[in-house]
């Protein structure tokens, strides 16, 4: 497979909201099924989505997402795609059940991308009791968690990238979480490497977005895929991303 890059100019400033926890976890697994196009004919995109921090505009909580200051790798930053070509990609697939903490007073992960149909399994790990609740006209519930139990909340309705479902806790208002639900597969979570990789791409024009909640940042790229070629891109986002600047 050939290969093409794409070096994203620091100002463009990529990528979408950067979402989430420090010693997390890349949360949300690229989910992957078969469409109308065969796996021959498709391509890939990958990359790392960084986090430059300036001295007049810092974010006092990108220590907890960014590993290395020098090198601005951001972990638990949701990368999707949006485009017409996705319709051909939204065929049944597996259900997943992806595990949620609760642990030293937070959500870990933080961030977690899901596919419609998809399960979160909620255990509490910590000596006090949580509860998590989540208040939205799309999905409402509110579990009361003790230390070793566990509770499964399924992800029917799609939120795409701009508007997560927030996660809270009515016993610790300082937890919060964030869960992305797309009716596609092409979606990841970064690691704290910050890096990511979507396959088995249909052919086309896109829109590569990408969200960090805990950040308030947003962005998105065109981006044109074809076949057999991987799209590489170096995707930085900076306080001028976040939404009160746009």
């Amino acid at each position: 497979m050939s290969t093409e890059r794409i070096v994203v100019p620091t100002f463009l400033s990529v990528l979408l909201l950067a979402g989430s926890a420090v010693p997390a976890i890349a949360g949300g697994e690229i989910s992957r099924d078969r469409s109308a196009v065969t796996r021959d004919q498709t391509g890939a995109i990958e990359g790392t989505v960084f986090y430059r921090n300036d001295r007049k505009h810092t974010w006092r909580l990108a220590r907890y997402y960014v590993k290395s200051a020098k090198s601005g790798e951001l972990a638990e930053a949701v990368v999707a795609l949006n485009g017409p070509s996705l319709r051909r990609s939204k065929s049944q697939h597996e259900p997943r059940i992806v595990a949620v903490d609760q642990k030293e007073m937070r959500f870990v992960p933080e961030t977690v991308a899901l596919r419609t149909g998809d399960r979160l399994r909620f255990t509490n790990s910590d000596s006090q009791t949580h509860n998590i609740s989540l208040n939205d006209p799309r999905l409402q519930f509110s579990d009361t968690i003790a230390n070793g139990q566990q509770a499964v909340e399924t992800f029917s309705r799609a939120s795409g990238i701009r508007s997560p479902f927030a996660l809270g806790c009515k016993f610790h208002s300082q937890m919060q979480g964030w869960i992305y639900v797309f009716d596609h597969p092409f979606f990841q979570t970064t690691g704290v490497d910050g890096r990511f990789r979507l396959e088995n791409v249909p052919p086309g024009e896109y829109r590569l977005d990408v969200a960090h909640s805990a950040g308030d940042l947003h962005a998105s790229r065109l981006i044109q895929v074809e076949p057999n070629k991987t799209v590489k891109l170096d995707l930085i986002l900076t306080p001028a991303d976040r939404s009160a600047a746009e």
